[in-house]
This record gives C-alpha cells, sequence and structure tokens, in this order.
C-alpha cells in the first residue's frame, strides 16, 4: 500500500466538478453508495494519513455535481464545484 501523496484531490484536472480532502476521508462507502451516475471508489492502493483508503473521483467527465456525496459525508471531504456552463 502507498500513502497518499496530497491531501486533496480533484481527479487530476483543472476543472474537475468535486475537491476531495483525501487526508480527512475514512473510506466509509456512503458517497460511492449513493452516487447516482457511479463516479466515486475507494482507492485500493493508496491509505491516508489517518489509515483508510479513501475516496476518488473516478470520471470527471460523468459527475453531475448533485452534491449528495457532500450531503451524506460524516467527514466534509468534498467541496461540490458548479458544473461548467455550455455557452450556445
Amino acid at each position: 500500500m502507498v500513502l497518499a501523496p496530497a491531501p486533496s484531490s480533484s481527479a487530476g484536472t483543472a476543472d474537475a466538478p468535486l475537491v476531495i480532502a483525501t487526508d480527512r476521508c475514512k473510506g466509509c462507502g456512503l458517497c460511492v453508495a449513493v452516487c447516482p451516475p457511479g463516479v466515486l471508489a475507494l482507492e485500493s492502493t493508496l491509505v491516508n494519513r489517518l489509515g483508510y483508503h479513501p475516496v476518488r473521483l473516478s470520471d470527471p467527465d460523468r459527475c453531475t455535481s448533485c452534491a449528495l456525496c457532500y450531503r451524506v459525508c460524516p467527514d466534509a471531504v468534498f467541496t461540490v464545484l458548479a458544473p461548467r456552463r455550455v455557452r450556445p
């Protein structure tokens, strides 16, 4: 297992719909269970400083910014950003 390299992640893109504070995540999986598009997953190889496998955003393009993950998270690890507006 590898320690999580950064305290937060945004799935590696500048315009990701979520910022996840992986250093606070306890890997309970509540967010994974409620995510309608199923784009959240628990890391299987990384471990954070608390000793847990944190959540990660597996497909930023499919995230709808619905904020259900934010609402169920007992550790407040999510910052949900507004979806990008597409100009006509």
